[in-house]
């Protein structure tokens, strides 16, 4: 199989394991006792986290021996480096969501390529939301949207919304009040967030407390693929596969947004 039917067939497969795990674990709990259901949630989002990354680990191993494989729950190999292929993964983004019964988390997927011409050098990118039965891939057709003055609908954090969101709602309101008042929607998993940006029930997410790699590689190759813009806070490119994997702010919205966000978070 070709690298986009890879990455599919991994995104698919291990959120159908992520939702049998979870199944599994809610039909043996059981009683109403606080701390016994906090264990419970540790428990299973450390197995989630486990267990994905163990499948994922196998089948790269299987069917990309050579390549490198970048993972929250790997090790950092340094090999990667100076490696031309290198699979930027989260087994599973959005644990807490996963643990507590939401379903807000994702499987990420990504290929970057050193001779890539797309933008971050990402090649292949799925993304798997399996809560919400959605799975996004980068050869898939554009997702085409249409402009509809319907409210802007800002995505953020649920546990770190961004200090700029009263400068941002401030500028989006003056430069489109035929659109009414902004709308703040707390969401989870960045993969999660871009897939509702495609499924047309929200317009922007971004991010300005810093996170890494592989919650944003996979998104962005999904998010470029249909047309969205995706920069940093001040407009610049993201570069991945980086010696230091930190991404310090991220930017994903609407092309005809893009201009006036950036202008609030300048000027913040």
């Amino acid at each position: 199989m070709n690298d986009h039917e890879l990455a599919r067939k991994l995104a698919r497969e291990t959120g159908t394991l992520l939702m049998g795990l979870r199944n599994h674990a809610a039909s043996l709990s059981g009683g109403e006792d606080e701390t016994h259901s906090a264990l419970a949630e540790e428990v299973l989002g450390s197995e989630g986290d486990r267990v994905a990354q163990d499948y994922l680990m196998d089948q790269f191993s299987i069917n990309r021996p050579s390549d490198v494989v970048l993972s929250e729950e790997g090790d950092l190999e340094v090999a990667r480096l100076n490696a031309t292929r290198v699979w930027i993964i989260d087994p599973l983004d959005g644990t807490a969501q996963y643990s507590t019964g939401g379903d807000d988390f994702a499987v990420h997927i990504a290929l970057w390529e050193a001779n890539s011409p797309n933008p971050s050098q990402i090649s292949v990118a799925s993304v798997a939301v399996p809560a919400r039965n959605e799975l996004w891939s980068m050869d898939e057709p554009v997702q085409r949207y249409q402009p509809n003055n319907t409210p802007i609908r800002i995505l953020v954090s649920r546990s770190r919304p961004p200090r700029e969101i009263p400068a941002v709602i401030k500028k989006l309101e003056e430069a489109f009040p035929e659109r009414g008042p902004v709308e703040v929607i707390p969401m989870g998993s960045v993969g999660a967030k871009v897939g509702a940006i495609l499924a047309d029930k929200a317009d922007v997410y971004f991010n300005s407390g810093g996170f890494y790699e592989w919650d944003l590689a996979a998104p962005l190759g999904i998010a470029v693929h249909n047309g969205l813009s995706v920069t940093d806070c001040i407009g610049n490119p993201i570069e991945l596969n980086k010696v230091d994997l930190k991404v310090n702010d991220i930017l994903i919205c609407r092309p005809e947004l893009t201009a006036t966000i950036v202008d609030a978070l300048e000027t913040k």
